[in-house]
């Protein structure tokens, strides 16, 4: 079996009467477009190789981005849930009540949970009812200390 490029002559006689029996010629340019026939099919499988190996890098790079993305939204909750979790340790009177911190935890990563702080006053009374509250103790008080006066 001969490549494309090589060809048989059968034999070739000469003018002296010399004979070459089964005489081969090389055509140089089918051997040349062998060649770069060969040469564009490695090229195109590499090319190919390549551009799936392209294709697989960009859905990394993507789901790494995504990965990336998702980790500053918790960075940032977190930050966010330490900045409240200060400011409530700082802050005496109710300023945030229990139900809203719980409710922003629920999202989040799992914590220590503190022990919840025995208030003095309720953190929903408003100054006015206290007002008004103690204004009805000092007249109950007063009533009574005229009604003992009198008897």
């Amino acid at each position: 079996i001969l490549p494309e490029a090589v060809k048989d002559t059968g034999d070739l006689v000469f003018s002296n009467g010399k004979t070459l029996e089964n005489f081969l010629v090389v055509n140089k340019v089918d051997k040349i477009r062998c060649l770069c026939q060969d040469i564009l099919e490695h090229l195109e499988r590499i090319f190919m190789e390549n551009v799936g190996a392209v294709k697989e890098l960009c859905k990394l790079t993507d789901n790494l981005e995504t990965r990336i993305d998702e980790l500053e939204r918790w960075s940032h909750k977190l930050a966010k849930l330490k900045r409240l979790d200060s400011m409530k340790s700082t802050v005496s009177s109710g300023a945030f009540s229990q139900t809203g911190s719980q409710f922003s935890r629920a999202g989040s990563v799992p914590h220590k949970k503190r022990p919840h702080k025995v208030a003095s006053k309720s953190p929903s009374v408003v100054p006015e009812q206290a007002c008004i509250s103690q204004r009805f103790l000092q007249g109950t008080i007063i009533a009574l200390v005229v009604i003992m006066a009198f008897r």
